[in-house]
């Protein structure tokens, strides 16, 4: 993430076996982040017009992609806002 008046920033690493995003969840299913590699990776990649679809043709099964994936956000959001307040705040430590 940009921050002004001090660059680059990192708010999330992720590690080996999670989630990388969900924008072919929401429209305009879009990317909203950035994110870079440091070392060579493997990646799994779905089609999610797809998959999206799939979920429409069966309930249950979008419903436990959307559990999971609610999950996986409500952590990024809860570890995100604290490195907000950490990036943002006026380096007293208080």
């Amino acid at each position: 993430m940009f921050v002004p008046a001090r660059g680059s920033a990192v708010i999330e690493t992720i590690e080996a076996g999670e989630v990388v995003g969900w924008s072919w969840l929401f429209p305009p299913y879009r990317w909203h982040f950035d994110a870079r590699a440091l070392t060579p990776i493997r990646a799994t990649a779905f089609d999610g017009a797809c998959l999206r679809g799939k979920c429409d043709d069966d309930p249950a099964l979008g419903y436990d992609l959307m559990s999971r994936f609610a999950q996986v956000m409500i952590e990024r959001l809860q570890w995100t806002r604290l490195r907000l307040l950490d990036v943002y705040g006026d380096g007293r430590g208080g």
